[in-house]
């Protein structure tokens, strides 16, 4: 038990020393946000990150809860994507000491990167494509739900069956994810709304940063959300039927797509380790850097 407990804790550990890493090297000066931001921000990634960590703790820790069903790991982060987002969302409660002119127009691109947006919808049509394929491929269960798989075996009509991300699980996951993409983009309208502050150019840096928080969250959440896809139809994969016919002994059959499990698996383990690093990372930008002013500003100011 100790054993399967470190290994599903691995990419846990590994996202995390991943975005200390990002954190400490790749990121550019991060500015000072202010206390309430600071910690709307160090919630907005930290508390979703914890969430999922409590989910795959839980059933070694206290048994009795027992694991989480498909539904639940594939809906709960798109659910968590949507309270980061919600919460990077809130604009910071600065006072303004009077009015500030700025003739530049503030639109979403002022503040957004475009490679948020490509990312989240090319995240957003990966999952799309692979849910559709999976539900189509699903079959009505003995309740009546589309969460089965089969493959025929030999000529008899024998068949074998396993579970299959299908619809029964994916439609509301679907609409986890439309609302996900819904909120995200409100948030990234709402940016440009607010009136500069006294300091323009620290105001500016502040909606950047929340700007690519908000893709971070709701990249995080898509990413893992596919993990929880990937690693479903990684077990679909490995089923394995066999018969005996009297014309080639025993014959072995799988599904069309068994040669992809390992690296569907291993796909959706990266795809997790990547979600839970950019939400690790959301948490960790709550902490300013410490900027240096150039060398002519601080003369001219003195």
């Amino acid at each position: 038990m100790l054993t399967i407990l470190l290994l599903a804790s691995a990419p846990i550990a590994v996202a995390a020393i991943v975005a200390i890493g990002i954190r400490l090297i790749n990121l550019p000066p991060l500015p000072r946000l202010g206390a309430p931001t600071s910690w709307l921000t160090a919630a907005a990634g930290g508390l979703p990150a914890l969430a999922l960590a409590a989910m795959v703790w839980f059933p070694f820790v206290l048994p009795p809860i027992g694991f989480f069903d498909l539904d639940v790991r594939a809906l709960a982060p798109l659910l968590f994507g949507i309270g980061a987002v919600i919460l990077l969302a809130i604009p910071p409660m600065s006072p303004r000491r009077g009015a500030v002119a700025q003739i530049s127009r503030r639109t979403i691109m002022s503040f957004v990167s475009a490679r948020w947006i490509i990312m989240t919808l090319a995240v957003a049509a990966i999952v799309a494509i692979l849910t559709v394929a999976a539900g189509t491929a699903s079959e009505l269960d003995d309740q009546g739900r589309y969460t089965t798989y089969t493959i025929s075996i030999g000529t008899t009509g024998t068949e074998m069956g396993t579970g299959i991300y299908g619809w029964h699980y994916s439609l509301p996951a679907l609409a986890g994810l439309v609302a996900l993409l819904l909120v995200t983009a409100t948030a990234w309208a709402l940016l440009p709304r607010p009136a500069w502050s006294t300091d323009i150019a620290h105001d500016a840096t502040v909606r950047r940063l929340r700007a690519a928080n908000i893709g971070r969250a709701a990249c995080g959440a898509l990413l893992i959300h596919l993990s929880v896809v990937l690693q479903s139809l990684a077990s679909t994969a490995s089923l394995l039927g066999s018969t005996t016919t009297t014309e080639l002994g025993a014959v072995s059959v799988t599904p069309p797509f068994a040669a992809l499990g390992p690296t569907l698996y291993w796909s959706g383990t990266l795809a997790l380790v990547a979600g839970l690093t950019m939400w690790i990372v959301i948490a960790l930008t709550a902490i300013p850097s410490t900027v240096r002013q150039p060398t002519s500003v601080v003369a001219s100011a003195s």
